[in-house]
């Protein structure tokens, strides 16, 4: 940068006081309305989760890891419960299989649903902020009403699940998802048919696929510019159900910019997410069998203590790529070492070298697009 420029430069600490950066803190540099240089910094949200799964037992340590993104707490849970099944060498039966996957896609059309609150708040599009927050309290009372919580869940375990589906249930989870259903379109044609929306989104936060790449994102960030990779897809889970449905991968094409993405691409791609999960729901709901087990019997002593070990184990969040490592002491009751990588402190690191050259005014606009939660980051 040159230092005649940066003469009258002035510099803003974005957060974390501000309201919309809750856990986190990004230098701005600015000369007149252009933001020059973009110094992202994590940590104001770290609480030691790895440090702390060292302490837990191998049915709490799922509790550590959806408390670090309560918004897809299903999604974020499982990596480190399938770590363990996998060092346990436990099976989990197909009733369970199919359990888990529904209630962790009913996660992703929640986290999804808030997300557009969210985002629309962040730009000042107050009616569109609520209406999708709204609709999110239908899947939250079906979370409560199977679980007990609404937002730490604490349903996938060593084993397979916790809880069976009731009636009531049930009737909750498709009240759900056919008010989602029912309203989508008119979510659709009412964000993205906004001259408004389309001008504070379009040809913003854009980048390719090289970029994203080498930037490491995963999730929408990555497929809203045309790369349909999805691990329910590429490496699906045998623990999981998603090898029985027929499906594919959401993903947006820029007529303006092949292999591109922006912030209005992102959007677009959130909405054919939350299509997604829903389709997956659907098909998987006629084969779940009426009765049979919820979790393998000699889970619980298998778990005790675990033999000395390490496994991998990942999935395809709401946000992108969630991964636990897991390495384990003959007969150990607690972990020796997890760590932990979520998918955003790619996409929060990307906006030093993605925002420079824009507006301030789009500075929240592109971080909203991405996405990220300071929880997947300081761990």
């Amino acid at each position: 940068m040159s230092p005649d420029i940066l003469e009258d430069a002035m510099e803003i600490w974005f957060g974390p006081q501000h309201v919309s950066a809750h856990g986190w803190a990004t230098k701005l540099t600015l000369v007149g309305d252009y933001v020059v240089e973009c110094d992202p910094n994590a940590g104001y949200f770290h609480r030691s989760a790895e440090k702390v799964l060292e302490f837990k037992n191998f049915r709490q340590g799922a509790l550590v890891l959806e408390r670090m993104c309560m918004l897809e707490a299903f999604l974020a849970e499982y990596p480190y419960v399938a770590a363990v099944e996998k060092i346990a060498g436990i099976e989990v039966p197909e009733r369970a299989k199919i359990m888990r996957t529904i209630m962790m896609e009913m996660s992703r059309l929640h986290s999804v649903q808030f997300w557009w609150g969210q985002f629309n708040a962040e730009l000042g599009f107050f009616t569109m902020a609520l209406w999708p927050w709204v609709d999110r309290e239908y899947s939250l009372d079906a979370f409560e009403e199977l679980t007990g919580s609404r937002h730490t869940v604490s349903y996938s375990t060593p084993g397979g699940v916790k809880y069976d589906f009731t009636d009531k249930f049930m009737t909750q989870l498709h009240r759900a998802i056919d008010r989602f259903e029912d309203r989508l379109p008119k979510f659709r044609d009412m964000q993205m048919g906004s001259p408004t929306f389309r001008a504070r989104t379009k040809d913003i936060g854009l980048y390719d696929v090289k970029q994203g790449l080498k930037w490491g994102l995963s999730g929408p960030p990555i497929k809203a510019c045309g790369v349909p990779m999805d691990l329910r897809k590429d490496d699906p889970d045998p623990n999981l159900a998603y090898d029985m449905v027929d499906w594919e991968v959401p993903i947006i094409e820029n007529a303006e910019h092949p292999g591109q993405s922006d912030a209005l691409d992102r959007m677009e791609q959130r909405f054919k997410e939350a299509e997604t999960a829903v389709e997956i729901i659907k098909q998987l709901l006629p084969q779940l069998p009426e009765s049979g087990p919820i979790i393998d019997p000699k889970a619980r002593a298998k778990v005790n203590r675990l033999p000395e070990g390490e496994a991998y184990a990942r999935v395809e969040g709401t946000r992108g790529i969630t991964s636990v490592w897991l390495k384990t002491e003959d007969k150990a009751q607690t972990a020796y070492r997890a760590k932990i990588r979520g998918p955003c402190i790619a996409s929060y690191y990307a906006l030093k070298d993605l925002v420079p050259g824009s507006k301030f005014a789009d500075f929240i606009v592109i971080f909203g697009s991405l996405d990220p939660y300071p929880g997947w980051w300081d761990r």
